[in-house]
């Protein structure tokens, strides 16, 4: 009689591990937005970070450059569907970006007579 509850304690223990981990997944994931409250340049990430944490309930924020200016991100909680749809964003702005970095610079030449 003494396997079948082993077994049964063992089943309940592994559902309860697997319930724990998906938890721990949803909680993992974390979108980034650019800060509402700070102005400026961001030079110090852990005032940005405070900041992000009591002014905007975020879990924490950090100074990243983006488009040549020093700002300062947010970071929340955010479902897999949300950091998922944001991670495709950010690949359409990086291809663009690097598009519009390999071409080659606009040169207006001087129109007029050429004197040989």
């Amino acid at each position: 009689m003494a396997k079948p509850s082993v077994a049964f304690f063992a089943f309940l223990l592994l559902l309860l591990v697997l319930a724990i981990s998906d938890i721990a997944t949803v909680k993992g994931e974390l979108c980034e937005k650019a800060s509402k409250t700070w102005s400026g340049n961001c030079g110090n990430t852990r005032h940005c970070d405070d900041q992000c944490k009591s002014w905007e309930g975020a879990a924490h924020g950090a100074c990243h450059v983006r488009g040549g200016k020093h700002m300062c991100f947010c970071y929340f909680n955010c479902s897999k569907a949300e950091k998922m749809a944001q991670d495709k964003l950010k690949a359409k702005e990086l291809t663009k970006d690097e598009i519009e970095a390999e071409k080659p610079p606009h040169v207006e030449h001087p129109v007029g007579p050429i004197h040989p």
